[in-house]
């Protein structure tokens, strides 16, 4: 006998669930191709998210396993959202990769914001060199080579020149008090 009782975990009325669910089974094709629409979508997007577009991701995502169609609904997504990466992957030049989402600007953003936090006294403009160190691959030895080749006096020279005075600095001048004057 079913146990009709409610508040028992795994158990259920299944005359009830039937007659409030049982509408269900009639969509169990469209249900299949609606999550198969899915999975290929999503295949796409997490697969640009990741590797960015470049000349070989067309190629590189119609080889991934979860991104064969096996509808003709499906079949046709496909084709167009590889028509779109294919498209968008030829403005990229040889050796060049587009990013595939804003997530990684942001992410290169937050940190920038956290390092001008820890770096408050220094101004924020002199720090947007940090964001090359951030987003490349470097070893101890590349950052020790760039020391010492560069000396801090020549970057800030740099950064005076071609950046200019930063926002603080601009502030600071601003609200300075006045020169006494000596007559």
């Amino acid at each position: 006998m079913r146990n009709r009782r409610r508040g028992q975990a795994g158990k259920y009325d299944s005359e009830k669930v039937e007659k409030k669910l049982g509408w269900v089974r009639d969509y169990e094709k469209q249900i299949g191709e609606w999550g198969e629409l899915l999975r290929i979508v999503k295949t796409a997007e997490s697969f640009v998210r990741k590797e960015g577009i470049c000349n070989e991701t067309c190629h590189e995502l119609e080889e991934l396993p979860d991104f064969q169609a096996r509808t003709d609904r499906a079949g046709k997504i496909r084709i167009q959202l590889l028509a779109f990466v294919a498209k968008e992957g030829l403005k990229a030049g040889p050796g060049e990769r587009f990013l595939g989402s804003s997530e990684v600007i942001e992410s290169v953003f937050g940190k920038l914001k956290q390092m001008e936090r820890d770096q408050a006294k220094s101004g924020f403009t002199s720090l947007l060199f940090s964001v090359a160190a951030m987003v490349s691959v470097t070893t101890v030895e590349v950052v020790q080579k760039a020391m010492e080749k560069i000396p801090t006096k020549k970057i800030s020279g740099w950064c005076g020149k071609i950046l200019g005075k930063s926002v603080q600095a601009k502030r600071k001048e601003a609200f300075a008090p006045p020169n006494a004057c000596s007559c």
